[in-house]
């Protein structure tokens, strides 16, 4: 069988996920330093395939934030630790969304007990869910704001001034900023997918956590949980959603669907919805005039919405439901 050239295989790894393309480097030596050679017109290639060809889905940096665990790495620009993250969220994204998952359960279950999209054809139901998927990329993009910032500090010095040190406070300020400023720069089209995917995603929180829901701050659980999701990423998502892992030679009597929030994932979004919780009652204690909290991200996307549509703030949600109806229709 004839080798296939260079430019031939350069083609075909930009179509590769992490592990084939492991598997090609281990084919031969000069596989192996073509492919390392060219990492990162490798890497460039397969964001612009997962982004379809948007950029604002990507930081302008190159640098995103890893979710493998709670540390959120910084991972570099053009290396193939970019394909490896992406290939965990396209993954947990299909995970979360399918059937049988509580969010997969949930938004299953508007198209026979929700109103505005009860009854839809299956061709909608599909386009619905291909949305929300690309939805995800919205929310880990948010997330990657905190990518942006680090970027920020680690710029070569110039002019002979060196950075400064990366004060923790300054820099999760600066992080709000532009996650704010990415919110606002959303269509209305994707504010209104943002905001159904978090809102179908607290109530299947809300229903997955019946004990956490029955307490007197419930609903600001869910929206501490909300806010969560667009400030770290699809992260939160699982976090909260993984399904457990069914141990091997498990004895059959075990409930292997019993889900135990004790993994470090867990733990993870519980501080950070516990965190934004205290941040409300801050909020909710203050007097106007003295509050100097930033503006959170979902009241951002749901004022930004209606200053976009010019609708009245108390008919977003409806507007929204109508805004997609007329995107997914098919006549």
């Amino acid at each position: 069988m004839p080798a296939l050239n260079d430019d031939v295989l350069l083609r075909i790894a930009s179509f590769c996920d992490i592990d084939t393309i492991v598997a090609l480097m281990c084919t031969s030596k000069e596989v192996n330093k073509l492919v390392t050679r060219h990492e990162k017109s490798i890497v460039r290639d397969a964001v612009e395939l997962y982004t379809g060809g948007d950029s604002s889905l990507f930081p302008s940096s190159g640098a995103i934030n890893s979710s493998h665990n709670v540390e959120r790495e910084y991972l570099y620009p053009k290396t193939y630790d970019i394909l490896n993250e992406l290939k965990t969220r396209t993954t947990r994204t299909e995970t979360l969304l399918s059937p049988g998952q509580p969010l997969g359960r949930k938004v299953d279950s508007i198209f026979s007990t929700h109103g505005a999209f009860l009854d839809l054809p299956q061709i909608e139901r599909d386009l619905l869910m291909a949305r929300l998927k690309e939805t995800c990329k919205l929310v880990d993009r948010l997330g990657d704001c905190a990518a942006d910032v680090m970027s920020m500090w680690m710029q070569p010095a110039t002019n002979g001034n060196s950075n400064q040190e990366l004060d923790a406070d300054e820099a999760m300020l600066k992080i709000h900023d532009l996650q704010l400023a990415y919110i606002r720069s959303l269509s209305p089209l994707d504010l209104a997918y943002l905001f159904h995917l978090l809102t179908w995603a607290g109530q299947a929180y809300a229903a997955s956590n019946p004990a956490l829901m029955a307490d007197v701050d419930c609903w600001e659980r869910l929206l501490a949980f909300k806010e969560a999701i667009l400030r770290q990423g699809t992260i939160m998502l699982w976090a909260v959603f993984e399904p457990p892992k069914i141990k091997k030679n498990a004895n059959c009597t075990e409930d292997t669907t019993r889900r135990k929030p004790t993994t470090e994932l867990a733990r993870f979004a519980e501080t950070c919805i516990r965190h934004i919780m205290e941040e409300i009652r801050i909020y909710q204690s203050t007097e106007p005039s003295q509050n100097r909290l930033p503006p959170s991200l979902h009241m951002t996307m749901v004022k930004s919405f209606v200053e976009k549509t010019g609708r009245p703030s108390t008919r977003h949600a409806m507007e929204m439901e109508r805004l997609i109806l007329n995107h997914i229709r098919v006549d």
